[in-house]
């Protein structure tokens, strides 16, 4: 079986579209999480973590754009 490709901040922020920080942002405030963590301590992010990113982050647009005060 293939091993799991797992993302660094940088490699997940470019396939997302946003900087590392934005990430490294939404990661205080609780919107996304990491599943995993190298041997360093490194956050990495699975395909399915981009995925549900994504998601959130659309969520959180949407509720911005209605006036949503917990949009932030």
């Amino acid at each position: 079986m293939a091993e799991e490709r797992l993302y660094t901040i940088t490699e997940a922020a470019e396939k997302l579209g946003v900087s590392p920080a934005t990430i490294a942002s939404w990661i205080r405030l609780g919107i996304v999480k990491a599943s995993r963590q190298d041997e360093l301590g490194r956050n990495r992010y699975t395909e399915a973590d981009l995925v549900e990113m994504e998601r959130r982050f659309q969520e959180r647009q949407a509720r911005k754009r209605a006036g949503d005060p917990r949009a932030g």
